[in-house]
């Protein structure tokens, strides 16, 4: 329900009228909340760290294993953990945000990772690893609890009020701005009107463009929000002036946000905002890091307890059944378009139609062992040595061919938005079902389309589902490999 005001109130006296302070609305909250709660934080990994520290060493000390002094290391994390709060995103809360829970488990998990290296590389000789594990289990409960707590607290919306008017836009636009202020604030809000030509809707107008200034000085409104009109630079540089003189917040919402479907953003470029399509989560060097970490540490698990006993197992059913190579070696598309040599079991007999044909059902290019590998997905394993080399992820988009990367990507129109992350072991369309050979264009259809789904959708949990499917299609045998 949209909220508006009558206006047969009786009007300030413009003369007389001395305006009250009006509360910041736009502005960051991040110096008077966050860096608050950056300290309680690192108040609290402190404690933690060193209470379960000295555990640690008392417990050696009694075993009498030799005592190093923990100084340096708790500098290194303190440090560490101080440049890693500053620059993400946990601790930045503007107008619309609340403390960001899910933002502070990926910080948290990230820099118990790094931690995690930098204490292998420098201090593995002193500790035992245990601590660093219940440090971040113990981190992660308490802190989140508090975070979950204190973010109604730190909601900067939820005791303001709101008393605004829009100069110029389309019902859409205007639709829009109030469901997003009253999503915000309420019923903390009241739309005191529109300035334009004509009334759109039902809501008031409260004349042209030439008596902005004339209302302005009256003080019934906190926020004048300028969408578009006929104003010239020039009448919008004096009006931004008049608002600011007259303590008024003067924002500006581009009449642009409706080209790119996934939303809008907005950066500077040498002091000129500049619109762009929203990112993806794995464009930026947070979730990039924070992705890799889990598919280093992944590969290395699979690569050190499940290779030594089962790669010559596989390798010995191969080479019993048809002559040729262990591994099937072939350039796929990769990360930015690309070429990569993918490492595979062979499940085929040495053929010369491999880099351009697609098995199929009944190929009788597949033996027998080579079947079995393909529905169970055991013949990919070897292409976690591609995670480890950075050429691939744990969980991806799959790569395709050569030939098929170029072919497809001139008939489908977001094809080559897969190219946009790196490719993985295991995939979100694999494990929907889009696997297998593609003999209809619906098919890859389809298949780009959870792909893109997946990039434009991405979390850490995302991966952890994708991988939890693939365990149980392994088990089941997946219906559609070929």
């Amino acid at each position: 329900m949209i909220t508006q005001v009558t206006h047969d109130v009786v009007a300030k006296d413009s003369k007389t009228f001395v305006f009250p302070p009006v509360k910041s609305f736009g502005k960051p909250y991040f110096e008077n909340s966050s860096v608050h709660l950056i300290w309680i934080d690192w108040a609290l990994l402190n404690l933690i760290l060193f209470s379960i520290l000295n555990l640690n060493l008392v417990s050696q000390s009694a075993l009498n294993m030799q005592m190093a002094d923990p100084t340096i290391f708790m500098i290194v994390a303190n440090i560490g953990w101080l440049i890693l709060s500053f620059s993400s995103d946990t601790y930045w809360i503007i107008e619309d945000d609340k403390l960001n829970i899910r933002e502070h488990f990926y910080t948290t998990t990230l820099y118990f990772g790094v931690l995690s290296l930098v204490y292998y590389q420098f201090f593995f000789q002193y500790f035992q690893i245990h601590f660093l594990l219940n440090a971040f289990l113990i981190y992660l409960v308490v802190s989140v609890v508090v975070h979950a707590i204190l973010r109604l607290h730190y909601n900067p919306t939820r005791n303001s009020s709101l008393n605004y008017a829009i100069v110029g836009g389309t019902q859409k636009q205007i639709d829009k701005i109030l469901e997003v202020i009253q999503t915000l604030y309420g019923k903390h809000t009241a739309l005191w009107g529109r300035f334009g030509d004509g009334k759109i809707g039902s809501i008031a107008n409260l004349g042209d463009y030439t008596q902005i200034s004339e209302y302005l000085v009256k003080g019934y409104i906190d926020k004048l929000y300028y969408i578009d009109s006929n104003l010239t630079n020039h009448e919008l540089s004096q009006l931004s002036s008049r608002c600011r003189n007259y303590l008024i917040e003067f924002e500006v919402i581009p009449k642009e946000v409706d080209v790119f479907k996934k939303g809008l953003q907005i950066k500077l470029v040498g002091g000129l905002p500049v619109f762009g399509r929203k990112k993806e989560p794995l464009r930026h060097i947070r979730n990039k890091a924070l992705k890799r970490l889990f598919d280093i540490i992944f590969s290395i698990v699979v690569i050190l307890t499940i290779y030594p006993w089962l790669f010559p197992f596989i390798a010995i059913l191969i080479r019993l059944e048809s002559r040729g190579p262990i591994f099937f070696l072939q350039e796929r598309t990769g990360y930015w378009n690309k070429p990569f040599m993918m490492i595979k079991f062979r499940t085929m007999t040495v053929n010369q139609d491999s880099d351009s044909r697609q098995a199929t059902k009944g190929d009788y290019r597949i033996t027998r062992v080579g079947n079995l590998l393909r529905k169970t997905s055991l013949d990919e394993l070897p292409q976690f040595i591609n995670v480890l080399k950075g050429e691939m992820s744990v969980v991806g988009p799959r790569p395709h061919m050569l030939k098929h990367t170029e072919d497809y990507a001139k008939i489908i129109e977001s094809y080559m938005i897969r190219h946009e992350v790196k490719p993985g072991v295991t995939g979100w369309a694999q494990v929907n079902g889009w696997r297998g050979p593609t003999n209809s264009l619906f098919k890859m259809i389809k298949r780009v389309e959870y792909d893109v789904n997946y990039i434009e959708n991405w979390n850490l949990w995302f991966d952890y589902k994708c991988i939890c499917l693939t365990l149980i299609n392994m088990i089941k045998g997946e219906q559609n490999a070929v």
